[in-house]
């Protein structure tokens, strides 16, 4: 599985400023707030393929796809007429997928001392105490990976790249595809603009404690042993949005931490509403690319669309 977040996080780690160990305290993860999911809008999809959903506002209409948790297996199929159908003559394609962000790095010497902060000559597995060690040991075998991938990274460093190596080799992402589809129809692309991080994960790092990466890389081992991507590629492909975003999630606290916590994660939801919200404004239609559990949490995009008093009708014909 690799969240939405995973992607930002592990590129933030090449632009952090150095963090010092603190004192082990009691360890408070923010709130999930894409943990709370609308039950009535986790149903199977009418529709063959994978689960849209339709917004409309007069002569108006977005086609949102709901885009899977991680990636899919090589070759898989997938019902792609309802996207082709909607790309012909689409006046865009929203990307409201994806996060970008603007952290920046001062000098060449910053840089060194950072990748020196985040390694150690002690190998990370003797680092660790019980059962933490053993529940790591699992996790890492159960992705196929030798302790030596991450011997020499922090606890928090390694806990991403745990949960990163999730997603099993050789999955792909389906977005490519799509935007290659819409290239081809002539649509044009719509981003959200970068978000300026820097100053987040400079305060995140600066607060980092011995503590803390325990606790994230213990959330990481949780999330790999129960994550289950063929189940949630499979319900993606069928449209069973209850099969498409089950799994754990005990690891979105350390990502919403790094991300500026759970300001920034509805932050983003606001966004990719805005963006939707905006492409109504033309007569017309457009088809949208959102993570599927960001449409189905409780203060999600389908729930700030319909607070603004927008029409939506979901896979389920509701």
């Amino acid at each position: 599985m690799k969240p939405a977040f995973l992607a930002l996080a592990l590129g933030l780690t090449l632009a952090l400023t150095p963090f010092a160990a603190r004192a082990q305290g009691v360890v408070a993860l923010p709130e999930d707030p894409g943990g709370a999911i609308v039950e009535e809008l986790v149903v199977q999809a009418k529709e063959p393929g994978p689960a849209w959903w339709v917004v409309s506002d007069g002569d108006s209409t977005v086609y949102i796809l709901g885009m899977p948790r991680g990636g899919l297996p090589p070759k898989t199929a997938w019902d792609r007429r309802y996207l082709d159908r909607r790309l012909k003559g689409a006046n865009s394609l929203i990307l409201a997928d994806s996060v970008r962000i603007k952290v920046g790095v001062s000098s060449f010497g910053e840089a060194m001392r950072l990748y020196r902060s985040l390694r150690s000559d002690v190998p990370l597995e003797r680092r660790l105490e019980e059962p933490l060690r053993s529940q790591f040991i699992a996790a890492r075998q159960k992705v196929g990976q030798p302790g030596a991938r991450y011997a020499k990274w922090s606890p928090f460093i390694a806990s991403l790249m745990l949960v990163g190596d999730a997603t099993p080799k050789g999955w792909a992402d389906p977005r490519a595809d799509i935007v290659k589809a819409a290239r081809k129809a002539k649509v044009k692309r719509v981003e959200a603009p970068a978000r300026d991080a820097s100053d987040v994960v400079a305060k995140v790092f600066g607060e980092m404690s011995p503590a803390l990466e325990m606790t994230c890389l213990s959330a990481a081992a949780r999330n790999v042993q129960g994550s289950r991507p063929a189940v949630n590629a499979d319900g993606w492909v069928r449209g069973d949005v209850a099969a498409a975003i089950s799994g754990p999630r005990d690891y979105e606290g350390c990502l919403l931490l790094l991300n500026g916590g759970p300001q920034f994660w509805r932050a983003l939801v606001a966004d990719q509403t805005g963006l939707i919200a905006n492409a109504l404004k033309t007569p017309g239609h457009s088809v949208a690319l959102v993570d599927i559990s960001f449409l189905v949490a409780e203060e999600g995009v389908v729930r700030r669309l319909e607070a603004r008093g927008l029409t939506v009708t979901g896979p389920g014909g509701g």
